[in-house]
C-alpha cells in the first residue's frame, strides 16, 4: 500500500510539472513578443500629425524626399483597376515605412561611414537590399549584399552578430515615398530577434548618388554628378551638356581623400 502510495505521489508531481511545462509553452508561445504593425488608428494618427524637425532631418534633402502622409481609401471588389490595385498596396507599404524606414538620412549616414570611416567598425555594418543587377551597377564601398525575399536564410550567415549596429539601403524608390524595402527589412530582421539599433536610410542610393556621394563597380570608385541620377530623358541632352566638362573620374584623387585602399 505505501509502495502505491509513492508512485502515485512521484506520478501527481510528474503531472503537475508537465502542465507547469506545458502551460509556460502555451504562455510563451512561438508567436510571442513579435513586434506589432502599427493599427489603423495608429496610422490615421500619425498621418495627421506634422512632420517634427527630427523626422524631417532623418528624411533627407527637403523637399524632394519628405514623405508623402497621404493615405487612400482601400478599393475592395473582385474587379479592381490598376490603380486601385496599386493604391491598396502603396497604403501598406506606406504605414510600415512610417512605422519601420524612418532612420537615417545618406547625408548623415555619410559622416558615419565613410569621414569616420564606420566601414572599418566591425560593429557597424551596411546591408544593401536592392538586387544582383543593381548591386553590380553600383554600391557603397563595403557594403554587404542581402537578397529581401532571402532573408530568413541569409541573415544567420551574413549578419550573424545580432547585437552590433545595421544600416539598410535599397533604392529609395520614389523620393516622396522613401526606401520601403529597407522598412520592410528592418522589420523582418526584429521580428528575427536582432537586439542592436538597425536603421533604414531613409532616402537610399538614390539620395547617396544624387549628392555626389562615392560608389564603386568592377571598374573602380567614381562619383556622379549631384543631381543626374536617372535625369528625365527630356532634360538629359541639356544636362549632359552642362555637365560634361566636370564628369571626368578623378578616382584615384577621391580614393586618396577618403583614405580608401582596398574594399
Amino acid at each position: 500500500m505505501a509502495k502505491q502510495m509513492r508512485i502515485a505521489g512521484v506520478s501527481v508531481v510528474v503531472l503537475f510539472v508537465a502542465a507547469l511545462f506545458a502551460g509556460s509553452l502555451a504562455f510563451a508561445g512561438p508567436l510571442k513578443d513579435y513586434p506589432p504593425d502599427w493599427t489603423d488608428k495608429q496610422v490615421e494618427e500619425f498621418v495627421k500629425k506634422p512632420w517634427t524637425e527630427d523626422e524631417l532631418k532623418r528624411m533627407g534633402r527637403p523637399p524632394r524626399y519628405i514623405l508623402d502622409k497621404t493615405m487612400h481609401p482601400r478599393a475592395t471588389g473582385t474587379d479592381l483597376t490598376p490603380k486601385q490595385l496599386y493604391e491598396n498596396g502603396e497604403n501598406k507599404h506606406r504605414a510600415l515605412m512610417f512605422q519601420y524606414g524612418i532612420g537615417i538620412s545618406a547625408k548623415d549616414f555619410y559622416k558615419i561611414w565613410i569621414e569616420d570611416e564606420g566601414y572599418k567598425n566591425p560593429k557597424i555594418k551596411l546591408l544593401d537590399l536592392r538586387q544582383e543587377s543593381e548591386f553590380q551597377e553600383a554600391r557603397i564601398p563595403g557594403s554587404i549584399r542581402v537578397d529581401t525575399g532571402l532573408a530568413y536564410w541569409q541573415l544567420p550567415g551574413k549578419a550573424p552578430d545580432s547585437s552590433i549596429t545595421y544600416y539598410l539601403l535599397c533604392k529609395g524608390g520614389q523620393p516622396d515615398n522613401g526606401g520601403s524595402r529597407g522598412a520592410l527589412f528592418r522589420k523582418v530582421m526584429l521580428e528575427m530577434g536582432y537586439s542592436g539599433t538597425i536603421l533604414n536610410i531613409t532616402d537610399g542610393f538614390r539620395g547617396w548618388l544624387e549628392q555626389g556621394f562615392p560608389v564603386m563597380n568592377m571598374h573602380g570608385l567614381f562619383t556622379l554628378v549631384p543631381g543626374t541620377f536617372q535625369v528625365p530623358d527630356k532634360d538629359a541632352a541639356k544636362l549632359l551638356k552642362e555637365v560634361t566638362p566636370v564628369t571626368v573620374p578623378a578616382v584615384m584623387e577621391e580614393a586618396k581623400k577618403l583614405k580608401i585602399k582596398d574594399w
